[in-house]
């Protein structure tokens, strides 16, 4: 039986402006890439800003992860002709000799498994086209998050090309590495750039799909030169907890993720962070909830979900009955719709999130007079450990397809956030925590 009582109390006590905080004291330690100086000052703030709620907090650290840092990139055509390009680094990248590396350039399309058959990859830079919102056509593999880099590496690729989705002089990082990085550069340019490279190679958007002029290809050579440097080192998770009064040892999560890939990371993924944030400090102001509750802020979501894969290893695969439910964050600072997601890629694999929790989640959104959607999409968040671990699991979002075009550029900043709009998706998300933990 829902007690209206109590989830008026959680409507009134959310407060967008605290969240605003929130989020501007995140992105000031940007980029909060995993495992470096930047990432563990926002864990720090997670960390305080739940112990002042009065909940029990405890810190884990992540092995595994090296700190990435960038300094400089440089990209140029040096045939059939000369020319600057505009371009970064992207996360995990690695470095070139001082004088840089010159290679042919190999394009690949969508970068299915398909379009690398019977191409020699070997000392060539590989160019596919970025990630589409709302596809799942895009090749992975169980290495690496963002596309089968592992497997072209090992089959000797000087390096990675990829063009932002974004017209304009705008740089949109979306290969990225594990962890560990990756031992060749990756580089990310502009759109224009990118159509520039494709019609050098003669890979006009117009020709049919059939048809390739391979008979007449010019060789088109870039000069990567790269320079970033990484370390071993350790990420952070933060996880603040409600203990349940009946039955303790089972658990349902709200989960974000506080570390990021480029830019200031204000919606990805500095907005959810503050959601839950404001969703622990609302339900701490109530009576013990029947099962515990975690709120848990993941570090290396950007690194291929490392930290919330750490986290369901370490707590819930020793006994995945316990957690009855996960709600994980991501992308929910801006946009026209607030979506469930229904299905992704994580690692390769194609997860789906609990039916069961969506159609929960609807129920909790009629209750409060929202709308929300199912969609699909691309690629998992930190809901995809816990999927294959068999935790019933829902993903919310709001930034995808068109509605969100600034997805790991600098334009990701305090600027573009709708905070107002923060209260309803924390409204949701704690609400949805509370229901789920007094079933």
């Amino acid at each position: 039986m829902i007690d209206q009582d109590l989830e008026s109390q959680i409507k009134k006590s959310i407060n967008s402006k605290r969240m605003a905080e929130d989020v501007k004291a995140l992105v000031a330690v940007s980029p909060r890439h995993a495992a470096t100086e930047n990432e563990w000052k926002a864990a720090r703030y997670v960390e305080s800003a739940f112990r002042a709620t009065g909940l029990d907090v405890r810190v884990d650290q992540v092995p595994g992860i090296k700190a990435w840092y960038h300094h400089d990139t440089r990209v140029k055509i040096v045939e059939p002709v000369e020319r600057e390009l505009n371009g970064v680094a992207i996360l995990g990248s690695g470095s070139t000799p001082p004088e840089g590396i010159v290679a042919e350039l190999r394009y690949v399309g969508q970068g299915k498994f398909e379009d690398y058959q019977g191409v020699d990859l070997k000392n060539t830079f590989v160019m596919r086209d970025p990630p589409r919102a709302l596809t799942l056509d895009n090749a992975t593999d169980e290495s690496a998050p963002q596309g089968p880099t592992d497997m072209l590496v090992k089959q000797g690729v000087a390096g990675f090309i990829e063009h932002s989705r974004l017209k304009g002089n705008i740089l949109q990082t979306d290969l990225l590495s594990g962890p560990g990085g990756m031992s060749v550069p990756a580089v990310a340019i502009t759109y224009e750039d990118g159509q520039l490279l494709k019609e050098l190679l003669r890979e006009w958007y117009a020709l049919p799909n059939w048809y390739k002029r391979t008979e007449s290809r010019i060789p088109v050579k870039l000069k990567l030169t790269v320079n970033t440097e990484s370390r071993e080192s350790y990420g952070i998770n933060v996880i603040a907890t409600i203990k349940g009064r009946e039955k303790p040892d089972e658990k349902v999560v709200l989960v974000a993720h506080h570390d990021n890939a480029f830019g200031p990371g204000a919606c990805d993924n500095a907005t959810a962070v503050a959601v839950n944030l404001e969703s622990a400090r609302a339900l701490a102001k109530l009576p013990a909830p029947k099962r515990t509750i975690e709120f848990v802020s993941v570090t290396a979501e950007e690194y291929g979900e490392f930290g919330s894969a750490a986290y369901v290893d370490k707590y819930v695969k020793p006994d995945p009955s316990r957690y009855k439910a996960a709600l994980v964050m991501d992308i929910i600072g801006n946009g026209d719709h607030l979506y469930y997601i229904t299905e992704s890629i994580c690692l390769g694999k194609l997860v789906k999130n609990s039916p069961e929790i969506n159609r929960y989640i609807e129920k909790v959104c009629d209750d409060l007079g929202y709308v929300i959607e199912g969609t699909l999409l691309e690629y998992a968040s930190d809901d995809g450990p816990f999927i294959l671990a068999g935790v019933p699991t829902s993903y919310l979002a709001k930034l995808i397809s068109t509605s969100w075009p600034w997805l790991h550029t600098h334009m990701d900043d305090f600027k573009v956030v709708d905070i107002n709009g923060l209260k309803i998706v924390a409204e949701i998300a704690a609400n949805t925590i509370w229901r789920l933990a007094n079933e």
